[in-house]
């Protein structure tokens, strides 16, 4: 994964969405100027959450906010995805120049990471989300990045947030892994389900950190909401694993995750509940 640090940044959108329809343009909103910086491909999406002086309204998981936490009773899973949303907010497509098979493929796994959270956030399990370290600074547009964050999470309690080391990488400050760890041991944490992305990169990274406290017998991947890079698979492969996400289908995924991490991570799946 390769941050991408520019300056232009884009100028407002002036539009308002929903919780429960946060991918689709609600009619009259005002016209917004496309900045050049951005890609048409990804102002699709990015358009959709309005640029605001909104702060992140996820909790930042701190060594005080995980003295005040509790085990939840109903499920002691933990979900935790890395770099939510990156190949949108962080990834400049005019550069890349991807093929729409691949685009389609991005888009999908936008969507199923968007979906995971809201679902598990209106469900009231422990989500945390790994948010690229200097976002303000790497991201395309880090006012529309919050605007993201705090739809998809929508104010839910039980949602908190640490910082990677930078927006390239999936590894956290040591401060930032032990205040993790000590949460997941204050919430009797059972598996801990890793998604986000990607594949063999930033979730690599991540993983062979936390497995250095964690025991790894309770940490998997989990397929339905890790991420693919573009980088990684050609147009061909691209349109193969869309076809498979298309039909619920995640066994190319897996056989991904497999391929890198060489087989020795567990991965369990998990049903998709909710579309936004």
């Amino acid at each position: 994964m390769a941050g991408i640090r520019l300056k232009n940044r884009a100028h407002s959108f002036i539009t308002r969405i929903s919780f429960f329809a946060a991918f689709v343009l609600l009619a009259g909103c005002a016209t917004v100027e496309q900045p050049t910086s951005i890609s048409d491909r990804n102002l699709d999406i990015i358009g959709r959450y309005p640029q605001a002086n909104d702060a992140l309204k996820t909790q930042k998981l701190t060594r005080a906010v995980t003295a005040t936490a509790s085990p939840i009773s109903q499920s002691s899973d933990v979900y935790i995805m890395i770099h939510p949303a990156y190949s949108v907010f962080f990834r400049d497509l005019n550069k890349n120049k991807y093929s729409d098979a691949t685009y389609d493929l991005l888009k999908a796994q936008f969507n199923n990471e968007a979906n995971m959270i809201a679902d598990r956030a209106m469900a009231g399990k422990n989500v945390i989300l790994v948010v690229p370290g200097d976002y303000p600074d790497d991201s395309l547009s880090p006012q529309s990045y919050v605007s993201y964050l705090n739809t998809v999470t929508a104010g839910a309690k039980s949602v908190y947030y640490v910082l990677s080391e930078t927006s390239s990488s999936g590894t956290l400050p040591m401060e930032e892994m032990v205040n993790l760890y000590q949460f997941l041991q204050t919430v009797k944490a059972g598996k801990v389900m890793i998604g986000g992305g990607y594949i063999g990169r930033c979730q690599r990274e991540f993983y062979n950190q936390l497995s250095t406290y964690l025991d790894s017998a309770n940490m998997y991947f989990v397929p339905e909401i890790s991420s693919i890079s573009p980088d990684d698979v050609s147009e061909g492969e691209a349109l193969t694993i869309l076809s498979s996400l298309q039909r619920q289908d995640y066994t190319p995924v897996k056989l991904f995750i497999d391929k890198k991490t060489g087989g020795k991570a567990n991965i369990m799946s998990i049903p998709q509940k909710r579309t936004l």
